[in-house]
């Protein structure tokens, strides 16, 4: 069955009314998490590590080249991204910076089953940043939902992450709906604030999201066969997400 026509049969489990409705919803096989009436996040109950939509795969699709150990999380949502990467990576330390009180509420309660330890943080992106300058990650991922957000709010937010990211570290970046004139722009920036990393980009398929890597020139050279080796993720998952790797733009 396709998501959309779970989401159609979903009972209301959740609701709040602040500055984003916040409402979590489920039927018997998926609970999903909205934000003015918009799924933001889906997990599947029987397997809450699996990921549920597309963008979340290109999200975390450097997985592909390397394991980390320490990942900075910019945006808790239903924690889709944290249950991936704590089921595969048991040893991993994550942070996850999240400002609104109600969504860590509602992870904690309704999308947390298998009490995974993720360490969060309730603060804005830019008080973490600035506040916790010795934390160093090997991967900072900016996943963030911000009602109005304008693309040089985003630009700004990812010039004060670049700050953090080491010669050895991954910046992974979901934009949620730039137009073509934005993301043009962002890509140009990113170009200039990060000259000695490699920069792909996907265009989702049926989704308004655009997702942005920087990675380190050499993490793309390896051979296929020490990726293989490698990898924390399921042959199966491997094979289909290098495929859908090679989609990117560079």
């Amino acid at each position: 069955m396709k998501l959309v026509k779970h989401i159609q049969q979903g009972k209301l489990s959740y609701f709040t009314q602040s500055d984003d409705s916040i409402s979590v919803s489920e039927n018997q096989h998926y609970r999903w998490l909205a934000f003015d009436n918009v799924v933001q996040s889906m997990m599947l109950k029987r397997q809450p590590w699996q990921i549920t939509f597309p963008h979340q795969i290109s999200l975390l699709s450097p997985l592909l080249f390397f394991q980390p150990k320490n990942v900075v999380e910019f945006g808790l949502g239903g924690g889709n991204l944290a249950r991936f990467l704590l089921h595969y990576l048991p040893n991993l330390t994550l942070h996850t910076i999240e400002y609104s009180q109600e969504v860590i509420e509602c992870f904690e309660k309704y999308f947390n089953p298998q009490s995974v330890h993720v360490n969060l943080h309730h603060c804005s992106a830019l008080d973490w940043l600035h506040y916790n300058k010795k934390i160093k990650a090997d991967w900072f991922i900016c996943d963030i939902y911000q009602k109005n957000q304008s693309i040089n709010d985003s630009l700004i937010l990812t010039k004060n992450i670049i700050k953090k990211v080491g010669e050895n570290a991954v910046l992974s970046l979901n934009l949620p709906s730039p137009s073509s004139e934005e993301i043009n722009y962002f890509l140009s920036e990113l170009k200039i604030l990060a000259p000695t990393k490699q920069l792909v980009y996907f265009h989702i398929p049926h989704f308004l999201n655009v997702i942005i890597h920087l990675l380190p020139c050499e993490m793309l050279i390896q051979s296929e066969e020490s990726l293989i080796i490698n990898t924390a993720l399921p042959t199966r998952t491997f094979n289909r997400w290098r495929k859908y790797w090679r989609h990117g733009m560079q």
